[in-house]
């Protein structure tokens, strides 16, 4: 997906806000920011691929401001925890519904989990209880989760699944779980460390024990924002191709993946939370759940 005018905006607004909650002093953020800031200007194409550029900011500040990887560690083991604490409701929840209308509850609230989101400007991340009773009042936009259903209830297919913000990721494992009682191995991707912003990354997967509750998991093996194909490693590629599924949960995922041709299905699951995304999904989706099946063909 290219960049558009108001992600200019975004990325500068997101990265000095990292800088501001880094654990130095003024004079050394001022600093910095006057920097960052002339990157951000002078790097910023709109004839660019957006999560490229995205990367490429945030490594730069990863890199000579390294209180903003405490910052993010801080506020991802908060939203674990968080997660953690409401899972048994959801469990309980969805433990009374059957078929379909489970299988549907836990995309809803695994797509509502995408809120827990720190890198969008304009988004406020949610930071409080997800209740059962707010997951099926959330207004949806698109739903195309029984094209999932349908799938993977006939079992025996690999599928990989694109994990996202933290906290988010212990939502996802529901779904998983169900998805895994019919037959299907399920394989999770997430980032290398530090990670990008509060996305979930391989130290995360050993505190949460999620290596158990999928059928393998890996890396990225680059800093990227998404599962850029010409960076990721070898086996990441061997993985997607040798896969019968894709499931990219959040917007980078979309940003990316919406103009690549994987040759196979790919369910993307989300709330878009910015105007450039929701454009490109459709009038009136920002803010609502999304869950887009793509047959494979860029469109």
């Amino acid at each position: 997906m290219k960049p558009e005018i108001e992600c200019l905006r975004c990325i500068l607004s997101t990265r000095l806000k990292e800088v501001e909650q880094a654990g130095v002093n003024a004079k050394l953020k001022l600093e910095f920011a006057r920097k960052l800031a002339l990157k951000v200007l002078e790097g910023f194409s709109l004839d660019a691929e957006l999560t490229e550029l995205a990367s490429e900011f945030f490594r730069y500040v990863a890199l000579n401001v390294p209180g903003v990887v405490e910052y993010y560690r801080a506020l991802k083991s908060a939203s674990n925890r968080r997660a953690l604490e409401d899972l048994p409701l959801h469990m309980e929840y969805a433990s009374r519904l059957e078929g379909f209308k489970k299988f549907n509850y836990l995309v809803r609230l695994s797509a509502v989990a995408n809120l827990v989101d720190y890198g969008v400007a304009d988004h406020k991340p949610l930071e409080y209880a997800m209740t059962p009773h707010f997951v099926e009042g959330y207004a949806v936009y698109k739903d195309d989760s029984r094209l999932l259903y349908d799938l993977v209830v006939r079992g025996s297919l690999k599928i990989v699944w694109l994990f996202d913000n933290a906290g988010e990721a212990v939502y996802d494992t529901l779904l998983i779980s169900e998805i895994r009682k019919w037959g299907n191995a399920v394989y999770g991707l997430v980032k290398d460390e530090p990670g990008f912003q509060n996305d979930i990354s391989l130290s995360d997967v050993e505190q949460l024990n999620l290596g158990k509750l999928v059928d393998g998991i890996k890396s990225y093996g680059c800093s990227c924002s998404s599962i850029h194909l010409n960076h990721v490693s070898e086996g990441v590629r061997s993985l997607i191709a040798e896969s019968d599924l894709v499931v990219a949960k959040g917007m980078s995922h979309f940003e990316y993946l919406s103009d690549i041709d994987l040759g196979k299905p790919v369910v993307f699951i989300l709330v878009p939370k910015c105007d450039p995304v929701a454009r490109r999904i459709g009038e009136g989706s920002r803010g609502k759940i999304v869950t887009i099946w793509r047959s494979g063909g860029a469109h």
